[in-house]
């Protein structure tokens, strides 16, 4: 079925790509008009601070939260390399949106790295009928090695007492899944219920960027624990950090195709010009048209980067290994080296663009001001200075890239 898209739709899909294979993005109910819709009120609900649950809930009627998840169970069963060019398109529509979703694909992935079981089929069927999965383990003054947030006995029920922060898009979920400690010091992974009565989600985040991920404080007083179901230790898949990575990247890459878009129509639309300029039309100056170019190459290189390291954590995910093989860490330092890439890259992109408008560029409700604020923000998140250190360490020595690690104080 051929899609009804306009100019711009076209033009950028010379430019940058389709995401998904043209035989089942109908599949994907309104699929298309969706992500346009999100698009458009995308820079309105930055300047008024308006939280997307609209934009999620149709996300989850639509099908899209259910990409990856198996078809015998609702979802599209789609391969991961696919959703990475998704959250790209989701990304362009609105990177709040796209980020408030990363928890739950991962939750999604590591569902399918696991052994089928009662479990897995009682999470898939979730999933797949439209339920979400946000995440809290990330916690502020404790240490690396530790949660204060505990999980403990009561009343015949495993419990969760405790705070955490970075609970990106648990605010909008219907699941969190917690990490903490148990009384006697073990690291335990759980689920809770979103609408239990002992947990309170703020939405304090007050980061310069990303600022609708309700990415802000979750409090827990006796929240019970899914089916009294914990998992001891280290229960991440083995390719979780290249996946969570590179959905960052991902997200990345459609910020600055938004960003290539939108400097794009504001040339095309400005009438406004200087006298010393090389054409009346901002839109015929070829100053003005080659920093539009340079917005829209920096685009095209990162969404070409994340489908090309896509590809590669595709491959280590089809060897199905248990553990962090070769075929892993060959994805992880493939990310790695994205990182060192496409943050700079990226970061002067959206910097670059004011200079192709006046100052009217920087007024908020253009709310241009977001694409930089954005990147700088997820690139905070995990440094990429230690990522572009592992990479040199194995080129120099061989040395392969650390497995999972912690954050807090010491």
């Amino acid at each position: 079925m051929k899609r009804n898209r306009s100019v711009e739709q076209e033009r950028s899909s010379v430019l940058w790509g389709e995401a998904f294979p043209l035989q089942y993005p109908t599949e994907i109910s309104g699929y298309a008009v969706l992500l346009e819709d999100i698009r458009q009120q995308s820079a309105k609900a930055e300047v008024e601070r308006a939280l997307p649950f609209e934009a999620i809930k149709r996300l989850k009627q639509s099908g899209f939260t259910a990409l990856r998840v198996p078809a015998q169970y609702g979802g599209l069963g789609r391969p991961l390399s696919e959703l990475f060019s998704a959250v790209i398109d989701l990304a362009t529509a609105d990177s709040n949106v796209a980020q408030a979703l990363r928890a739950h694909f991962g939750f999604v992935e590591h569902l399918l790295f696991e052994q089928p079981s009662a479990y897995t089929d009682q999470w898939f069927e979730r999933v797949g009928k439209g339920e979400t999965a946000g995440a809290a383990a990330a916690e502020k003054g404790t240490g690396r090695d530790h949660f204060a947030t505990t999980v403990s006995r009561k009343n015949e029920h495993f419990v969760i007492n405790g705070s955490k922060f970075f609970t990106t898009g648990s605010l909008y979920a219907d699941w969190l899944t917690v990490t903490a400690s148990t009384q006697d010091g073990q690291t335990v992974k759980c689920l809770a219920s979103r609408h239990d009565p002992g947990l309170n989600i703020v939405d304090d985040w007050d980061g310069i960027g990303q600022r609708l991920t309700a990415s802000g404080t979750a409090h827990f007083q006796d929240v019970r624990v899914h089916d009294d179901i914990l998992r001891y230790g280290n229960t991440e898949f083995p390719y979780s950090q290249a996946f969570f990575q590179l959905y960052h990247l991902a997200t990345v890459a459609g910020i600055t195709q938004a960003a290539a878009l939108d400097i794009a129509g504001a040339v095309k639309n400005r009438k406004r010009a200087f006298s010393h300029a090389n054409h009346e039309l901002p839109a015929q100056d070829p100053q003005i048209l080659e920093i539009v170019g340079q917005v829209a190459s920096a685009a095209h290189a990162a969404r070409s980067i994340v489908r090309h390291a896509a590809e590669a954590l595709q491959a280590a995910v089809d060897k199905k290994d248990e553990d962090r093989g070769p075929d892993i860490i060959k994805a992880e330092l493939e990310v790695w080296q994205a990182q060192e890439i496409i943050f700079p890259l990226t970061l002067n992109a959206t910097s670059l663009l004011f200079d192709a408008l006046g100052g009217t560029a920087t007024l908020r409700s253009a709310a241009l001001d977001r694409y930089w604020r954005n990147i700088r923000t997820i690139g905070c998140h995990n440094p990429r200075v230690y990522r572009t250190r592992i990479v040199g360490d194995y080129l120099v020595n061989g040395n392969p890239p650390p497995g999972q690690w912690r954050v807090g104080t010491v």
